[in-house]
């Protein structure tokens, strides 16, 4: 497997656990139960550790997509800024949310302080992983990006899909 199928394969990862784990937090805020809190810092947790691979494997998928018709140099660099923050976001929300994990196992007077920043970083991020994700999207699929929106798409080169008739005159 390439690093350009690794990188398909986890950028997925911390934008789905930052979603489920604020989902969960809050939950476990609200009511107020310590379990399904920590369920919640758990999967923040995970989310940031899963966005070292999404990150580290973009040099590979970019030597793979960068001379094909149709992907600019600018759209991918744009990708590359928004990761680089959407990756510090998450290792700080991951290195908060384990700080908050421990600090609700000991029940200590700060747990309630630590839980709304954890909220709050994770906010923060899965908005940055939703915009990174987005941005990487637009490099393979033109007809999402947001200045085209006012263009024709005529003026979108068409790339070949897989299994599509082009391939299969082999």
């Amino acid at each position: 497997m390439s690093e350009h199928h690794l990188h398909l394969l986890f950028n997925h990862f911390p934008i789905m656990g930052s979603f489920f784990g604020l989902i969960i937090l809050i939950t476990g805020m609200v009511l107020g139960n310590s379990i399904v809190r920590r369920v919640g810092y758990a999967l923040l947790i995970a989310a940031a550790v899963f966005s070292l691979p999404a990150f580290f494997t973009g040099e590979g998928a970019e030597e793979v997509v960068e001379n094909l018709p149709g992907i600019g140099h600018d759209i991918i660099h744009e990708h590359e800024e928004m990761a680089e923050l959407s990756l510090w976001l998450a290792e700080f929300m991951g290195l908060t949310a384990l700080l908050s994990f421990f600090l609700d196992l000991r029940k200590h007077r700060l747990n309630l302080q630590f839980s709304i920043l954890t909220l709050v970083l994770g906010i923060l991020c899965f908005g940055s992983m939703i915009r990174t994700g987005n941005s990487g999207g637009e490099i393979r699929r033109p007809e999402i990006r947001s200045e085209l929106s006012a263009t024709s798409s005529e003026n979108i080169p068409a790339l070949p899909q897989e299994g599509s008739e082009e391939h299969d005159e082999d």
